[in-house]
C-alpha cells in the first residue's frame, strides 16, 4: 500500500489479518494513525510508516507486536519514543544522536567538553576581574558582569550535555524517550534559551547605550547611572526568563518543544513544523534577527561618527585597534546568528537541510558569542592589559624580561671581551709573522754554513 494516496485508516482495517507479516504504509497522505489500529496484528515482523507523522501516537502503541524486528519511521526520535524494544529501527540517527550515544560522533563529544570548559573559564575570569578590581565605569562593569553570567549559562548547559552523554554512553536507546520527556531536559533547554536570549538582549542594550554616548552625546543630557543600568539588567533577565519559560507553561501537556532531541534545544531545523514551531520562528527569525540588525547598524554608525570627527588627523594605533574591535564584535554576532537564521529559513521553505547540521550548530555556532565575548569586551581592552601588567602576570613577564636582558648583557660582554683580546693578541701574531718572513729558510742557512 506504499504511495497510494491513502489519507485515513479505519480502526478495523486490520482486524481480520492476524497472519499479516509485513505492512507498508509509507509515503501516503495519512494524517493520523489510530492508536488501536494494530491491536489485532500480532504476527507483524516488518512495518514501514515512512513519511507519516506519528506525533499523536501513544508511546506503547507498538508494544502489541511481540515479533516486530524491522520498523521504518519518518523521524529518528520516533524510534526512541515508540519502538525502543525493536531491534532494527530506521532512521538510525538524526545527525546528533544514535541508538547507542547521545552524541554520536567523537568530534562532537570532544568539542562539547572543550567549548564548555573554555566558555566557563573565560567568563569566570571576567567575573573575577570585575568583582575584585575597582572600575571607574560602574555602568559598563554592571553590564559586563551580567553578560558574563548569561554567557556562562551556555557553558554550563554544554557541560551538562557532556555529562549526560557520558552517562548514557552505549545505552542511549533505552533511556532516550525518558530523557527527552523529563523535566531535567526541559529545564536544561530553558537554561540554554535563557542564556541565548539574555546575551542577545544585553549586547543590543550595550550597543545602543554606547551609541548614545559616542555618536550622539549632545542628545544625551546625562550618562546612565549605575542604578539605571542595574534596573535595566533586571528587566532583561525577566524578559529572557519569560521567553524561555513561556513554552514550558503553554505546552505543559507536551514535552516536545524542548524535548524534540537529545540536546533539548528547540531550533526546529530538522523538523521545522513540529509543535511550537511558530514560537521558535518568533524567537530566532524575529527577536534575534532584530537584535542582530540593531547591533550591526549601531556599531557601523558609531564607527562612522568616530571616523568623521577624526578624519582631519591621521589614524592612530588606538583608532586602528578600536576599529578592529568593532569589526570583530559585529563579525562574531553575525557568525553566531546568520547561519542559524539562514538555515531556519531554508528549513521552513522545505529545502533539504542535512540532519547533522543541528548538532554542529548547537555545539559550534550557538556558543560562539558566549566563548568570544570575554575576549572582545574584557581581555582585549587597554585597561585589562594594564591591570594584567600590574598583576602577577606583569611581574612574571618583567622577571623574564630582566632575565633575558641579563643574558643578553652577559653575551654582549663576552663578545666584547673576545674582541678586545683579539685586538691585543693580533699585533703580536702579526709581528711574529713578519719576523718569520724575514728569517731565511733553514735549508739555505745550513748550506751557507757548510
Amino acid at each position: 500500500m506504499e504511495d497510494n494516496s491513502i489519507s485515513s485508516i479505519d480502526e478495523n482495517a486490520f482486524r481480520n489479518l492476524q497472519q499479516l507479516v509485513e505492512l507498508n504504509l509509507a509515503y501516503n497522505r495519512i494524517v493520523m494513525i489510530p492508536s488501536n489500529v494494530f491491536q489485532s496484528v500480532n504476527n507483524l515482523s516488518k512495518l514501514s510508516v515512512e513519511d507519516i507523522n506519528m506525533d499523536n501516537m501513544d508511546k506503547n502503541a507498538f508494544d502489541v507486536f511481540p515479533r516486530l524486528d524491522f520498523i521504518y519511521f519518518k523521524k529518528f526520535h520516533y524510534c526512541m519514543t515508540y519502538a525502543p524494544k525493536v531491534q532494527k529501527c530506521r532512521p538510525t540517527s538524526d545527525g546528533m544522536s544514535s541508538m547507542s550515544h547521545l552524541l554520536d560522533k567523537p568530534l562532537l563529544r570532544a568539542a562539547v567538553w572543550t567549548i564548555s570548559c573554555l566558555t566557563c573559564l573565560g567568563n569566570s575570569l571576567v567575573l573575577w576581574g570585575r568583582f575584585t578590581a575597582k572600575d571607574e565605569n560602574r555602568v559598563l562593569s554592571i553590564i559586563i558582569r551580567n553578560l558574563a553570567v548569561s554567557d556562562m549559562l551556555m557553558g554550563i548547559y554544554l557541560f551538562i550535555i557532556a555529562i549526560e552523554d557520558a552517562r548514557f554512553r552505549d545505552n542511549y536507546k533505552e533511556v532516550a524517550s525518558i530523557w527527552m520527556s523529563s523535566w531535567p531536559c526541559i529545564l536544561l533547554g530553558a537554561l540554554a534559551m535563557t542564556s541565548s536570549e539574555v546575551s542577545m538582549l544585553i549586547l543590543s542594550f550595550m550597543s545602543v547605550e554606547r551609541f548614545i554616548l559616542i555618536a550622539a552625546p549632545l542628545k544625551c543630557h546625562r550618562a546612565m547611572t549605575s542604578q539605571a543600568a542595574a534596573s535595566s539588567m533586571i528587566v532583561i533577565w525577566i524578559v529572557g526568563l519569560i521567553i524561555a519559560l513561556a513554552p514550558v507553561i503553554h505546552w505543559r501537556s507536551s514535552t516536545r518543544f524542548y524535548g524534540v532531541n537529545g540536546m533539548c534545544f528547540p531550533l526546529h531545523i530538522d523538523d521545522p513544523y513540529l509543535i511550537g514551531w511558530e514560537y521558535s520562528a518568533f524567537i530566532f527569525l524575529g527577536l534575534n534577527l532584530i537584535g542582530l540588525m540593531i547591533i550591526g547598524y549601531v556599531y557601523i554608525a558609531m564607527f562612522t561618527s568616530i571616523w568623521r570627527t577624526r578624519r582631519a588627523t591621521p589614524l592612530s594605533v588606538g583608532d586602528s585597534e578600536f576599529a578592529l574591535r568593532f569589526f570583530l564584535i559585529v563579525l562574531t554576532d553575525a557568525a553566531c546568528w546568520v547561519p542559524i537564521i539562514a538555515l531556519k529559513i531554508l528549513a521552513m521553505m522545505k529545502y533539504p537541510v542535512p540532519p547533522d547540521l543541528h548538532a554542529w550548530i548547537v555545539i559550534f555556532i550557538l556558543p560562539v558569542n558566549s566563548a568570544v565575548n570575554p575576549l572582545l569586551y574584557t581581555f582585549t581592552t587597554p585597561k585589562f592589559r594594564e591591570r594584567l601588567n600590574e598583576g602577577w602576570f606583569g611581574k612574571v613577564y618583567s622577571y623574564m624580561s630582566r632575565k633575558h636582558s641579563r643574558q643578553d648583557l652577559q653575551a654582549s660582554a663576552t663578545i666584547n671581551k673576545t674582541v678586545t683580546n683579539r685586538n691585543i693578541v693580533q699585533p703580536i701574531w702579526n709581528k711574529y709573522d713578519d719576523d718569520k718572513r724575514k728569517t731565511p729558510p733553514l735549508l739555505d742557512f745550513d748550506d751557507e754554513k757548510s
